[in-house]
């Protein structure tokens, strides 16, 4: 378990998360405010979602280091180790 203290900061994964969280709750107010908008707000809100995500997920070893040794684009782009960028077979019953 030490081993995986020391290479995660679970202070910064939480701060990160939480600013992810934050984003996502202004999503669904703005959202339940302005039903007539939706979709133009999805195509903003839903893509600061994510980049917010990808950025705590690829920042989650080097913490706030990650925004000096890591290009912008790559700290916001979806993880390509996680398999969703390939696709997900989602089967409807």
């Amino acid at each position: 378990m030490d081993d995986y203290k020391t290479e995660y900061d679970p202070e910064w994964v939480l701060a990160t998360l939480n600013d992810a969280k934050e984003a996502l709750e202004n999503l669904i107010a703005y959202v339940e405010d302005n039903p007539d908008a939706v979709k133009e707000t999805l195509d903003d809100g839903i893509q600061d979602v994510y980049a917010k995500l990808n950025y705590a997920y690829n920042s989650a070893k080097d913490g706030p280091e990650a925004l000096m040794t890591m290009d912008d684009d790559d700290l916001v782009a979806f993880p390509n180790m996680l398999p969703f960028k390939h696709g997900v077979d989602v089967t409807r019953e």
